[in-house]
């Protein structure tokens, strides 16, 4: 992998010099009561370092959100950033991910969880009005998932500067018949500081988290203040095990964690440099098993606990590999409990980053079925008919920190409805790729996992040529001006079609009127059903009242699969500027940035592969579902900074800002947040009412008799078939439909 360790690990300065500004960890949709009078600070988010808040539980209401294309979904700040400097609202943070895969039927995280709706309620007992909470105590058991984020700020402790990192992870559970209602329990996992003013003795990189709450990361002292003596050593792999963590804090320094028994050391002051690791999640293969890249080109596996085995089988045809892998929970290839990647030189390829590696994973760890992929010399979007210009470019988005701090990985892994594999990374055009030229665009093969080389087809689901200033469309349902609100025909029709102009454009980076320079795409991220998400720089059309005009934000974009033409169309599911109500604080906040480009490469608070789940909402089988469904996604999440109108006044004022009124009541957070799907699953019916494996002519009889009143070969539960809220003849005939055939009432 890289040299020149010094060169690329810049991470706490160019985490620190965002040029898109970024946010983590204390979930919560609230603002404070404000009681100190003056301007918005402090604000409500909690100090990471109190006991008080080391575990805490509450809901979080999804405000719904509506894509360009009108596909519904919901939208909620689940992790605030933690308070460490006390000139700013929260730290920044990083490296969002969650938990590839779910578990259904689970209990909740907490036997009760605080909820409010008003301004001022929240989880801070003093900066918050926490006689505005309620209790809510839910029953029965829910789906779960995880969610896990890094809190990184700059400090002074007398004239020495240091950096505090803190890992925090969330569980986080919902009835699947109430999906807009999430119930959190947010745990802190890990410090490298024992509080404020104390030098930090080691740095984080994150990592993965699985639906059990097993929390992966990297550790190094790099760049550390000390003492010497107390300097983590070398290189390591950590896994905090968040439901056995106690409310202390968790220090991790030259001794290893301060909680041990709820802390695994898989990688000890290892000498060779590693990456920020993957994880095999534990509902998949019976145990939390890392994946960890090293430097010397090995793919490091936890097959037996808490220790790892090098390989280079995952990499065949290939010279090395580059970033962080990527870990799946589709399972491309037969018999496997998860599916891996890698991006990797060919050894054809003089010296570029020019392959995608995969491989099944069993349920030991074990790698199977290696397979390397390299791209064609010529790329063309298959919807738009466009060669892009690759002109000998590679893949990327694994610069400067990202190796390091995270996110995993810079590419994406899944399969489509038919069984075919799909993966994906991010491509910067040109032999000498130059992160600042952002002439960028995200490839995507698929294959026949039975015969992936040979069946491998590529296209370009999105791009950029910033040499001509041109982008690929974004698409909605905006009548025939492209903007949203102008009330022109064909605006708001529920179609996509020939009335409806193009809303705008991906667009370089260097576009903007903000002067900022960097990738104009961040690394995509695969769903269940093949859809790619992304974080990308566009020009966006918006209607002022008397004219439309473009303007250039950063937007989260959605790329839906087309299986038969195998190309893909954008839809915006929101842009910097938007404004979401939210249902917990009772007030609105404005989306005030979205990560993609630091200094020197793309932001680790940008997406990445492990920022998407790669199972469909609730598990569903995705073969059920049309690839736009909001239920091929099984969640979302990502970094962003919002300004909540204390006031509502309109203004969104964050009183934090250089020149901005520093009497603002108005306060800004950075967050993590969850998109997802909020639309119930339709009602399934089994029309073999008397349950003898058979659908046919006597379930009509058994519900006639049903419908009747006799009951006793009726066996499902409940004879309200068609579920209108009668048992009478309209069932019988629901029924017979579904027993010739049709879908379910």
């Amino acid at each position: 992998m890289l040299s020149g360790r010094a060169m690329v690990r810049t991470s706490h300065i160019a985490v620190l010099s965002l040029v898109i500004a970024s946010g983590t960890a204390v979930a919560q949709d609230s603002v404070s009561r404000n009681a100190n009078g003056g301007n918005g600070l402090p604000g409500d988010a909690t100090a990471p370092w109190a006991t008080a808040y080391a575990r805490v539980s509450y809901v979080l209401d999804l405000a719904p959100l509506q894509g360009s294309w009108g596909t519904p979904f919901g939208i909620g700040p689940v992790l605030k950033a933690g308070r460490i400097n006390q000139s700013r609202f929260t730290a920044y943070n990083l490296a969002p991910t969650l938990s590839p895969s779910a578990r259904l039927s689970q209990p909740y995280p907490a036997s009760s969880f605080a909820r409010w709706s008003a301004a001022g309620g929240g989880i801070h007992t003093t900066e918050n009005n926490t006689a505005l909470n309620t209790a809510v105590t839910p029953v029965g058991t829910a789906t779960r998932f995880a969610i896990a984020a890094l809190d990184v700020d700059e400090m002074l402790s007398g004239s020495s500067v240091y950096f505090a990192n803190v890992l925090y992870g969330a569980h986080v559970a919902f009835d699947p018949a109430v999906p807009d209602r999430l119930y959190i329990t947010r745990v802190t996992a890990a410090h490298n500081t024992s509080g404020p003013a104390v030098l930090d003795r080691s740095q984080f990189g994150l990592g993965a988290i699985d639906a059990d709450g097993n929390l992966v990361f990297r550790a190094d002292s790099f760049g550390s203040a000390g003492p010497a003596t107390a300097l983590l050593q070398g290189d390591n792999i950590l896994r905090v095990r968040l439901p056995a963590r106690s409310t202390a804090p968790n220090l991790i320094d030259a001794s290893g964690a301060s909680q041990a028994a709820s802390t695994d050391w898989i990688a000890q002051n290892h000498p060779v440099t590693l990456a920020a690791p993957a994880a095999i999640p534990a509902d998949l293969a019976g145990l939390s098993r890392a994946v960890v890249a090293d430097f010397a080109g090995n793919l490091r596996l936890e097959v037996s606990p808490n220790t790892t085995t090098p390989t280079t089988a995952h990499r065949p045809g290939a010279l090395d590999h580059r970033g962080s892998p990527a870990i799946s929970a589709a399972q491309v290839f037969p018999n496997t409990a998860a599916t891996g990647g890698m991006l990797t030189r060919s050894t054809g390829g003089g010296g570029k980053v020019d392959s995608i590696s995969l491989w099944g994973h069993a349920a030991t760890g074990i790698l199977t079925s290696p397979v390397t992929l390299t791209l064609p010399a010529s790329l063309t979007d298959a919807c738009d008919a466009f060669a892009w210009p690759i002109a000998g470019g590679g893949f990327r988005g694994y610069d400067s920190q990202i190796t390091f701090r995270g996110g995993v990985g810079p590419m994406a892994i899944g399969k489509d409805a038919a069984g075919r594999g799909l993966a994906a990374g991010v491509i910067y055009a040109g032999s000498t790729p130059n992160p600042a030229a952002g002439t960028n665009a995200i490839a995507v093969v698929r294959f026949n996992p039975a015969n992936p080389v040979a069946s491998a087809q590529w296209t370009v689901a999105a791009w950029v040529d910033a040499a001509t200033m041109t982008g690929k469309n974004i698409l909605g349902d905006f009548g025939a001006d492209g903007a949203p609100g102008s009330g022109d025909a064909g605006e708001g029709d529920g179609q996509i079609n020939a009335l409806d102009a193009p809303i705008g454009r991906l667009a370089g980076l260097h576009e903007s009127s903000l002067g900022l320079v960097g990738p104009s795409l961040s690394c995509p991220a695969l769903d269940a059903a093949g859809n790619l998400y992304f974080i990308a720089s566009s020009a966006l059309k918006r209607w002022t009242g008397a004219a439309v005009v473009t303007d250039f934000d950063i937007a989260l974009v959605r790329a839906v699969y087309d299986p038969d033409s195998f190309c893909y169309k954008l839809e915006r599911l929101l842009r910097v500027g938007d404004v979401i109500a939210g249902r917990n604080a009772a007030r609105n906040y404005r989306i005030a940035s979205l990560s993609l480009a630091d200094s020197d490469s793309v932001s680790s608070a940008a997406l990445f592969s492990g920022s998407v789940a790669s199972t469909a909402w609730n598990n569903l089988d995705p073969a059920s579902l049309q690839p736009a469904s909001p239920l091929a996604l099984g969640g979302l999440v990502f970094i962003a900074r919002v300004v909540y109108d204390v006031d509502q006044d309109g203004l969104f004022i964050d009183p934090t800002l250089p020149g901005a009124n520093n009497a603002s009541v108005d306060e800004a957070y950075n967050v993590t947040l969850y998109l997802g799907n909020i639309t119930p699953p339709p009602p399934a019916c089994d029309a073999d009412v008397n349950c003898d494996g058979a659908v046919n002519g006597l379930d009509v009889e058994i519900m006639e008799l049903a419908v009747g009143g006799d009951l006793s070969d009726f066996c499902q539960p409940d004879p309200d078939f068609n579920q209108d809220g009668a048992v009478n003849g309209l069932d019988v005939e629901a029924v017979e439909l579904v027993v010739g055939g049709a879908p379910c009432p």
